[in-house]
């Protein structure tokens, strides 16, 4: 096994170039090295994921040297879909949106993705990005891991492999139900159950414009500035930039059922 990552795909972790020399916005690249990135910090972002819960402790030190820990600023796409190779990322602090683009360029999320989410290019485990872009939904510490060592630790610990089924299993769950609220449900239906599936323990939903969230509804920014006028006239929400207050909850749940 490998103990240094980077420097098997280093295609994911440079920063493409457009010619003259720009950098290209889309293209993936760490920012300045983590003054914490060590073993020992790594280990302890490592053992917060259920999927290496059984891990021994020389597996998990192994683990900790064979990442790569980056940071992406908010907004920055780190994975595109002609990124060669197959790449695991494990996400450990920050929101990610998983997203393709349609025909007509409109951009629709097909995931947002929280901490401690195991993603990327994995076919030995039976997830593919099936042509989506990676973007750092806020700022973003992820740990990156390549698809050798990921086949070599589950052929050493298969415990990893039901974990990681395990998880994917409801992930495809989660994406099933959201296919049938975008089949069956209206816009103010999907737009409702998004607040209350986003907001904090205080009934806020803090970080998203209005644009971001017609990205998650597959809708256009000005539909969801409508409707959020609508809830707010029915006293369901009081909005600011970038917040969303939840002023009567059952409200929105009347609307999310409907």
């Amino acid at each position: 096994m490998a103990a240094n990552p980077v420097a098997r795909f280093p295609q994911t972790l440079v920063e493409r170039v457009r010619p003259g020399g720009r950098a290209a916005r889309r293209g993936p690249r760490p920012l300045a090295p983590l003054a914490a990135d060590d073993v020992a910090t790594k280990l302890g972002y490592l053992r917060e994921a259920d999927v290496f819960a059984s891990l021994s402790p020389s597996e998990r030190q192994w683990l900790a040297e064979s990442t790569t820990m980056v940071t992406w600023e908010r907004g920055r796409v780190f994975y595109t879909p002609d990124d060669p190779g197959e790449v695991v990322f494990v996400l450990k602090k920050g929101r990610v949106n998983l997203y393709r683009l349609g025909a007509e360029g409109r951009k629709l999320v097909v995931a947002t993705l929280g901490a401690h989410t195991i993603f990327g290019e994995m076919g030995l485990a039976g997830q593919r990005m099936y042509g989506c872009f990676a973007e750092a939904a806020e700022d973003c510490l992820l740990c990156v891991l390549g698809r050798a060592d990921l086949q070599a630790l589950i052929r050493r610990n298969p415990e990893v492999g039901l974990r990681l089924l395990a998880e994917l299993g409801e992930r495809l769950q989660q994406r099933e139900a959201e296919l049938e609220a975008l089949a069956f449900r209206g816009l103010p239906s999907r737009l409702a159950a998004l607040l209350l599936a986003e907001a904090d323990a205080y009934g806020t939903v803090v970080g998203y414009s209005h644009q971001e969230l017609a990205e998650r509804l597959g809708t256009y920014r000005e539909t969801v500035s409508q409707l959020l006028g609508r809830f707010r006239a029915e006293r369901l929400v009081a909005v600011d930039p970038r917040r969303v207050r939840l002023l009567d909850p059952a409200g929105l749940r009347a609307y999310a059922e409907e």
